[in-house]
């Protein structure tokens, strides 16, 4: 196996940190994987070496105010303006670079979590760049309160600046997805069971931190065009899609959302969809106690569309 950082120009005044696992000898196929909120891509690691096993090389990027993107940890989370459509725009130019770098190999798509919601909308919008999509931890049901959100954000970003913290917004999301786990052990028992994986989440000092009211604002705003309707429409029918999720994720609203999703996607006339929902599973499935299970499903399903 061999390993890569670098960065590649993905805007006149950004270049987006990669990481690259590579087989010895030439791919089969392309796998490159967008990480969640307050975490970063060195954390797939593990689904990389294991994909690497069936020659299949894997990238994964930072996402903007993510992991190496910033040069300190108390840059983490603070986001830019319309940084959800910038990241989209950063993911359109490093699909066409790995097609670039791999003439005629397949180019899968990876999102989990946050992740799943900019491939989501990359999806609708360049979906026909790919052989396939991959969703982790994802949702198609928009929050009822979502519009709320945005206008909290807004006020808040607007009010303290573009470094101010949201501690209530983050409260009013992060904090409600771990109190049905109570009584807690962490701030982050709802990612998994598996205690030593949420500990080594607690301990990373690029996972966890608040983001800023701002980075919540574009967030928001960003999900409001993922699910809507027209938005929806663009969903190409012709390009496999996988999904999976735990059915105790409060991201997928406990498998209601992730279960509208299908639902949502298969009435949009995409007819080769698969999903697969864990029972008892939690947000972070890659990190569950039965992650080894959940490797072998997925790695079947890109054998079986490679």
């Amino acid at each position: 196996m061999q390993t890569e950082y670098f960065h590649l120009a993905t805007s006149k005044e950004y270049c987006t940190p990669l990481y690259a696992w590579l087989p010895d000898e030439e791919p089969r196929i392309i796998i490159h994987i967008v990480h969640g909120m307050a975490e970063h891509a060195e954390r797939y690691t593990p689904i990389a070496t294991k994909f690497i096993e069936e020659g299949y090389a894997v990238f994964a990027n930072e996402n903007r105010a993510h992991g190496t993107a910033v040069d300190s940890v108390d840059k983490l989370g603070i986001g830019e303006a319309n940084w959800y459509y910038k990241q989209i725009g950063d993911l359109k130019i490093i699909i066409d670079y790995l097609h670039q770098r791999f003439p005629g190999k397949p180019v899968f798509l990876f999102g989990h979590s946050m992740g799943s919601f900019i491939c989501q909308r990359y999806f609708q919008l360049y979906g026909q760049n790919l052989q396939g999509l991959i969703l982790s931890a994802t949702n198609g049901q928009p929050d009822p309160l979502l519009n709320l959100g945005i206008a909290i954000a807004y006020i808040q970003y607007k009010v303290f600046g573009a470094r101010h913290r949201s501690e209530l917004i983050n409260k009013l999301s992060f904090g409600k997805f771990n109190s049905k786990f109570k009584p807690n052990r962490t701030n982050h028992d709802w990612l998994s069971r598996d205690d030593s994986e949420v500990d080594k989440y607690v301990a990373d000092k690029r996972c966890g931190y608040v983001c800023s009211s701002g980075f919540f604002y574009y967030f928001f705003k960003g999900l409001r065009d993922t699910f809507k309707e027209q938005n929806l429409k663009a969903i190409p029918r012709d390009i496999p899609v996988y999904c999976f999720a735990g059915s105790e994720d409060p991201v997928g609203l406990d498998g209601k959302g992730f279960l509208t999703l299908i639902r949502r996607w298969q009435k949009s006339g995409v007819h080769d969809i698969e999903y697969k929902l864990y029972q008892n599973g939690r947000h972070e499935m890659l990190n569950e106690i039965n992650r080894a299970e959940v490797l072998i499903d997925l790695g079947r399903w890109v054998a079986k569309h490679r």
